[in-house]
């Protein structure tokens, strides 16, 4: 069994004079909706094995965060690729950087792709709000095995709150 869980990355400060896209920061309520979302994680028993994030601030931000409450020692590998990538990219993470020993990987990225890819594993059309995590389990043994398919969404955390699982 894998387990992917993809994040959009929680809510962002508007964009100030002379400040990039890429380097924008989260709000104070983005960092306590990305701790909140890192307790409830913890809290179900969830443990990370690796987080990959857009390299983007915040991203890295809210990774940052997630991992500090959920799985403190994962590692966090930060891809400049992942800044607005779109969901086809988001979905080559896991074979990318999945190890074969490892079960449970996150993936944090930016809307529309990480929404899209949501959507595409749940088989429905959700709303992906800033700081929405949706986990999905994965009936196969390896990470190249993961598919549509195979997908069943067992966890919705959204606003910090869990929906489901």
């Amino acid at each position: 069994m894998k387990t992917v869980l993809l994040m959009r990355h929680a809510e962002a400060a508007p964009e100030s004079a002379g400040q990039t896209d890429y380097d924008r920061p989260l709000t104070e309520d983005g960092i306590r909706i990305a701790t909140q979302t890192g307790k409830a994680l913890k809290a179900a028993g969830v443990t990370i094995d690796r987080i990959v994030a857009s390299a983007a601030v915040r991203t890295t931000e809210t990774a940052r965060l997630v991992a500090s409450k959920a799985s403190p020692e994962c590692p966090v590998i930060l891809l400049e690729g992942l800044y607005s990538a779109p969901a086809e990219l988001f979905a080559q993470v896991p074979r990318q950087y999945g190890f074969e020993d490892e079960q449970t990987l996150l993936i944090v990225g930016h809307n529309p792709g990480i929404g899209q890819l949501i959507c595409y594993f749940a088989k429905d059309l959700l709303s992906v709000p800033p700081a929405t995590l949706a986990g999905f389990q994965f009936d196969v043994a390896a990470w190249e095995e993961i598919s549509r398919e195979t997908a069943t969404l067992a966890r919705l955390i959204r606003n910090g709150q869990t929906e489901i699982g």
